[in-house]
């Protein structure tokens, strides 16, 4: 990746047995401008020789998992369809997790729309307040609900 491609990073988990299809995906990392470094996550990254440490949270239930790694590349001003995604999926074994169920789940491709904060930001704007983009990081001990899944039982309820 070239130096020109700063953003964030995010990783997301799915079971394995989903084969990554539908609500699966929950997100266990973001990082995206570090104002102590004055950096964006991917050029820590590629200052790190490509290497990123993400640690998978023990409360995950032990199993077969699709980590999937994305680096995103935002353009230097605000333009629709320009930001670029560079995907990466690895399959791992988590043993002894400490959970015996999954975190709320987002479908991929879905989690993203073009005009969504963090995906339609100009580098040449203020770093410090960039938010990154897609569903919040697994949170152990809380509730998440899935913003389709809370619509849905929202219509059921005014039925």
């Amino acid at each position: 990746m070239n130096r020109s491609h700063a953003g964030p990073c995010m990783v997301y988990m799915a079971p394995l047995s989903s084969q990554g299809d539908g609500d699966v995906w929950f997100k266990i990392f973001e990082e995206g401008y570090d104002v102590d470094e004055k950096k964006y996550c991917t050029i820590q990254v590629i200052d790190n020789h490509g290497r990123m440490d993400v640690t998978i949270p023990k409360e995950i239930p032990s199993g077969d998992y699709i980590v999937r790694a994305e680096l995103v590349a935002l353009y230097p001003t605000k333009v629709v369809g320009t930001t670029q995604f560079y995907p990466n999926c690895v399959v791992v074994s988590v043993t002894n997790g400490a959970a015996s169920s999954l975190p709320m789940g987002y479908a991929i491709p879905g989690i993203y729309g073009y005009k969504d904060e963090g995906v339609l930001y100009g580098r040449r704007d203020d770093p410090a307040k960039y938010v990154v983009p897609g569903p919040p990081i697994f949170a152990p001990n809380t509730t998440q609900v899935n913003n389709k899944q809370q619509q849905q039982q929202q219509q059921q309820q005014q039925q």
